[in-house]
């Protein structure tokens, strides 16, 4: 007689699955409160999960279903808030601000800037903001302040001194995450090229696209599915006592 070792698709397919649906929901869990965790973050971009089957070849080389969890991008517009300040600036749908950093040009849609020392524009982190691919330096000297137009160019005392990049990729969801609110550039996205129609304005911050309510409701979801859960491995761990207790004990 052979002896098949290791999980079988037929009496293991319970726990499996119970199994297979906490570590999901722990993966969801986990990019939820991230996403909670930046519910003021502006320009941040909530992620999505999604779920897959695919087969998986066990210990005895039979195949069963599984599933895959997929992470993605959610880019959708987040609400446009007033500031006053003329520093801050966002986008209106589609498009990045290009800023340098000590690994290279990254990619941000938050536009809440300032001036550095040398009165170039510069993120929250200091990331020189590029435009018409270098430093922009916003020096007023006069003190009638500095407004970008519709064509998103800098003008300081009347005078243009420099244009606002703003750029897109051909498949945003290669883009790859990084931390500081930033993106990075792949194989996948492409590389980043000029959005020449994009509307910038001023005085302006983009929010996160979190909403805090759908938020809230999903985490009671995930606390009855993970109650659901809990149940399903009891009661098939009653079933293997029972079995290995009562089925083939003599009557």
């Amino acid at each position: 007689m052979k002896i098949i070792t290791g999980l079988h698709p037929h009496n293991r397919l319970g726990p499996m699955e119970g199994l297979e649906g906490a570590r999901m929901l722990e993966q969801k869990l986990s990019i939820l409160s991230h996403d909670v965790s930046n519910l003021k973050t502006p320009g941040f971009k909530r992620q999505r999960i999604t779920f897959e089957e695919y087969y998986l070849r066990q210990i005895d080389n039979t195949k069963r279903t599984a599933k895959g969890e997929v992470v993605k991008n959610d880019f959708s517009q987040g609400t446009v808030r007033l500031t006053e300040n003329p520093f801050d600036f966002a986008i209106e749908g589609e498009g990045f601000f290009a800023v340098q950093t000590p690994t290279g040009i990254k990619y941000t849609r938050a536009g809440n800037f300032t001036l550095d020392a040398q009165n170039r524009l510069v993120t929250q982190e200091g990331y020189l903001v590029l435009g018409d691919g270098g430093p922009i330096v916003l020096q007023d000297n006069t003190g009638k302040g500095v407004w970008l137009n519709e064509n998103r160019r800098f003008y300081v005392d009347a005078t243009d001194v420099a244009g606002l990049d703003v750029v897109t990729f051909d498949n945003l969801y290669g883009l790859k995450r990084l931390g500081g609110n930033l993106w990075e550039a792949t194989e996948a996205s492409g590389n980043a090229r000029p959005l020449p129609n994009a509307r910038v304005r001023q005085g302006y911050i983009e929010e996160s696209n979190v909403n805090p309510l759908e938020a809230m409701i999903h985490l009671v979801d995930m606390y009855r599915e993970y109650e659901a859960v809990q149940r399903s491995l009891k009661i098939t761990d009653g079933l293997d006592d029972k079995a290995t207790n009562d089925v083939g004990r003599a009557a």
